[in-house]
């Protein structure tokens, strides 16, 4: 049985890694450098939404005579603490937006009440990145993502889209507005972020229902780095080691759902696995 269960495990981990590379064989995008507003090859001059806002002010809906969401706009921006509900009164998310990015810690409830996932973003960071990405100098580089963009722009662009933060939180099925983009959230079918790029920068958590943790470690400047662990389901084996830039480095280990070890893995610098052994029970 657990040769079963670690079998599927690393299919999961091989599956999870390539996923964190996608794009390596998409086409460069065109980019447009004016005013350093682009993501994916599109202007996002500057930084707009899929749905229009108003100049100034707060912003507040109801539905079904409980209160929607509530945050500010300024200068046609969304600017200030969000937070959104459930029907029920429960929190459906709540964080902070710079000028339609996300700032600081971000938290994700089910209806139940229970916190599914934390991330931590940096707007101020994700402007620098990108502003190295496109005025990029190999003896003044301090981002990893900026130097990544010279050789695979898609690959790089990737890390700063809401939609690799929480797979489905990008731009496709647009909204027409924050209202209906909430009723969405809450109807519970899926969960969009109400802004599109971002950076990630510090904790990051995924929880199952019961509360056992999923995956948790840290980003640093939108790439994961230092100890991390993952779960592909409760109560199955589950994956540890660190991150260097995105890339699994060094030992990793497999512990069955008893924490016992069961196989070492080594990543070389490039994250390319070196070996693998098998612990004899």
């Amino acid at each position: 049985m657990k040769k079963i269960t670690l079998a599927g495990f690393l299919v999961f981990s091989v599956l999870f890694a390539c996923s964190q590379e996608q794009g390596n064989n998409l086409p460069h995008p065109q980019v447009k450098t004016k005013g350093i507003k682009l993501l994916s090859g599109s202007v996002i001059a500057p930084l707009h939404l899929s749905f229009s806002l108003p100049a100034n002010g707060v912003l507040t809906e109801t539905h079904n005579e409980a209160t929607l969401y509530t945050t500010n706009s300024k200068n046609g921006k969304l600017h200030g603490s969000w937070q959104s509900w459930y029907n029920t009164g429960m929190v459906c998310d709540s964080g902070t937006v710079i000028k339609n990015l996300p700032d600081g810690e971000w938290k994700h409830w089910n209806k139940e009440g229970k916190l599914v996932a934390v991330r931590n973003y940096n707007a101020d960071k994700f402007h620098r990145v990108l502003d190295e990405m496109l005025r990029y100098n190999v003896k003044r580089n301090f981002y990893y993502l900026a130097a990544l963009y010279q050789k695979n722009r898609p690959l790089a662009l990737q890390y700063l889209s809401a939609s690799y933060s929480f797979p489905g939180a990008g731009k496709e099925n647009k909204h027409s507005s924050i209202a209906d983009l909430v009723r969405s959230n809450i109807s519970g079918l899926s969960y969009k972020l109400v802004f599109e790029h971002c950076l990630l920068d510090g904790e990051f958590i995924n929880y199952f229902d019961n509360g056992t943790v999923k995956d948790s470690g840290y980003y640093k400047n939108g790439l994961r780095n230092g100890k991390w662990i993952h779960r592909d389901s409760v109560g199955s084996v589950w994956l540890q080691g660190a991150y260097h830039n995105g890339h699994r480095i060094k030992e990793w280990k497999i512990y069955d759902q008893n924490n016992k070890l069961l196989e070492l893995l080594f990543y070389n610098h490039a994250g390319h696995l070196a070996w693998q052994k098998k612990i004899k029970p």
